[in-house]
């Protein structure tokens, strides 16, 4: 029997699909705004070692910290004990490159497609432009490459039975770089044409969201007196994915040239979400499952439990989120602005760049 409250819970659900979406498109945007605004010094000899110790100082101690306790919330709370091999495999991002092979810790596997970006797309850039070739011939070259890679992965495994697009499709590294390089075009034209990023902004913004909520109606269909999840079909495992980061790109123009007139209760707060978020998109899923068997596991059937789980673990996540960040991700940050500078000295004999 399916409970009205399990019902609506599961409508809000693909609100984390977006949210991913929205997220892979802002990274590459970001990113490749640094990387538009180094140009051709990028292809100095130390930048890419630079570009690598501040992305994996900010990434990877909070995500092998989490790493750590998940792995001893399995071994002493469902006795399950993994091998050293399949540990290191989740810690360096091997278990969903090209194939789906998680073992724990599964909303990593968005992390991943971010570390494999990081690594990947700056050392193409870098290399071609040791080859004496254009900035912008090499950028837009290389993001299109990645772009149709992915694009061409998902179309080629799309046709057989086991990559459904929720749980193949849209979680193997290798099929997801075109959302974040439709961010890392944006960037692009964002430094190349600023004057008609600004005036389309209202243009992209209207398109954007219509885009968007068609693409959340394909998420789901009529059957019967209710909303079911919708057909998992050859759209859904392509086109779809290149569509959602699309209306999230057009909402770029409006997003990247607001600025803020007054600051209040409100956008301070959002500010100190953003701050927390990583350690919130971390520590989400360990909180859920220490919280819900010991004091709502009649959720399903419960809407009174539902919510109220619901309600603990996000104000869980959010203050032990804050903790994360002030105790342990601020003091890494720090230490990257004078590890990162040490290193390049010692094995490259030049400064860092601030950027």
């Amino acid at each position: 029997m399916l409970y009205p409250h399990v019902w609506w819970l599961g409508l809000l659900g693909h609100g984390g699909f977006y949210g991913v979406e929205l997220f892979f498109v802002l990274s590459g945007f970001l990113i490749g705004k640094i990387l538009v605004a180094r140009g051709p010094d990028f292809a100095t000899g130390g930048a890419l070692p630079e570009f690598y110790l501040r992305r994996w100082f900010r990434t990877l101690p909070l995500f092998w910290l989490l790493l750590v306790a998940n792995v001893l919330i399995d071994r002493y709370e469902q006795s399950v004990h993994y091998p050293v091999s399949v540990v290191l495999e989740q810690g360096f991002f091997l278990r969903n490159f090209a194939s789906y092979r998680m073992a724990f810790v599964p909303e990593s596997w968005s992390l991943a497609v971010e570390e494999w970006f990081y690594l990947l797309f700056p050392a193409a850039l870098w290399l071609g432009l040791r080859l004496r070739a254009r900035f912008d011939g090499v950028f837009l070259l290389t993001a299109a490459s990645f772009y149709l890679f992915s694009t061409c992965t998902r179309m080629a495994s799309a046709p057989h039975d086991y990559a459904t697009w929720g749980e193949w499709q849209r979680v193997i590294v290798v099929n997801r770089f075109d959302a974040i390089m439709t961010g890392m075009i944006g960037a692009w034209l964002a430094s190349r044409f600023p004057a008609m990023w600004r005036r389309s902004a209202v243009f992209c913004a209207v398109a954007g969201c219509l885009l968007l909520l068609a693409m959340y109606a394909s998420l789901w269909r009529i059957q019967g007196n209710w909303v079911a999840a919708g057909a998992d079909a050859f759209f859904a495992r392509t086109w779809r994915f290149n569509l959602v980061s699309l209306g999230f790109a057009l909402l770029l123009p409006g997003a990247s040239t607001w600025t803020l007139s007054a600051e209040n209760f409100a956008t301070t707060s959002i500010r100190r979400i953003a701050l927390w978020s990583y350690a919130m998109y971390l520590v989400q899923h360990p909180l859920s499952r220490l919280i819900m068997p010991r004091f709502f596991k009649d959720w399903p059937t419960s809407a009174l439990q539902a919510w109220s789980l619901f309600a603990t673990v996000l104000g869980a996540t959010i203050a032990l989120s804050a903790l994360l960040h002030y105790a342990f991700e601020a003091p890494c940050t720090r230490l990257r602005e004078q590890a990162a500078p040490a290193l390049l000295r010692r094995f490259f004999h030049r400064p860092a760049n601030p950027a």
